[in-house]
């Protein structure tokens, strides 16, 4: 009987435990981001994002339209919501996504950051019905060309720390962070990375990183030396690993 079943005492610990409480909107239109395929809008999302956390937090949001950005860093206490019709398209520039101190395929090293960022933060949150679109192709075209010259010299797995790509969403030493609903589409190289970070939760996302065959490396959702995660609700459809446990590789990871 269900009624009799006794709840593992583990349970309780899984999952954000925190979620951001103000409700305080900051529209990315009103630091001049704007609805368009082609103008990078970086610089305008993160000056809402930094806005939003030097008063104690809230909720960024972006009116109806399509908006191309490089790397975003949300800070602690910030919600960034990406509502229905709004959807996110990752710039295909490699220079709109600077290289960060983290951690990929089991070694540390510098990588370019993801294209949404939870780094070093607490209390945070990306959620919404949108669309987030990396647009991968670019990475993937990257790591294609470069396989054709390092199999000819027998260095097949080099290639993977090489042809550095872009993740979608990275969480890296953070705590208490929800993702939620979301669709994420086109991953240049992992979806989300869930790194060093404790207390995280991965609900109702759809990951669909096949639509043409050709992605490699487009795991789902990695979580990666982190504790307390909570993945639940998810539809995950990619050419590598849809979900897996990461702990290092070799002697970096016993490091580690």
């Amino acid at each position: 009987v269900l009624s009799q079943v006794t709840v593992p005492a583990w349970v309780k610990n899984v999952g954000a435990k925190s979620f951001p409480s103000a409700q305080k909107i900051f529209s990315v239109n009103d630091f001049g981001a704007v609805n368009d395929t082609a103008i990078i809008n970086t610089k305008a999302i993160q000056r809402a994002i930094d806005e939003c956390a030097s008063k104690g937090g809230g909720i960024v949001a972006f009116k109806p339209g399509t908006y191309v950005t490089g790397s975003l860093f949300i800070k602690s206490n910030v919600h960034l919501r990406i509502d229905k019709n709004v959807l996110i398209l990752g710039s295909q520039n490699f220079e709109d996504y600077p290289e960060i101190q983290t951690r990929v395929a089991g070694i540390e090293t510098t990588w370019p950051a993801a294209l949404i960022n939870f780094i070093g933060v607490r209390n945070a949150a990306l959620t919404g019905n949108g669309i987030i679109n990396a647009r991968g192709k670019f990475c993937w075209d990257k790591y294609w060309n470069m396989r054709k010259e390092y199999d000819k010299k027998g260095l097949r797995w080099v290639v993977d720390y090489d042809a550095k790509r872009v993740r979608t969403v990275l969480t890296q030493n953070a705590e208490d962070i929800t993702i939620k609903d979301l669709t994420f589409k086109n991953a240049g190289f992992w979806t989300i990375q869930l790194l060093y970070s404790a207390r995280l939760t991965v609900n109702g996302v759809v990951i669909k990183n096949n639509e043409d065959g050709t992605g490699p490396s487009t795991d789902g959702i990695d979580v990666d030396s982190s504790t307390w995660a909570l993945i639940e609700n998810c539809d995950i459809d990619c050419n590598d690993d849809n979900f897996c446990l990461k702990a290092g590789r070799d002697w970096d990871g016993l490091r580690v």
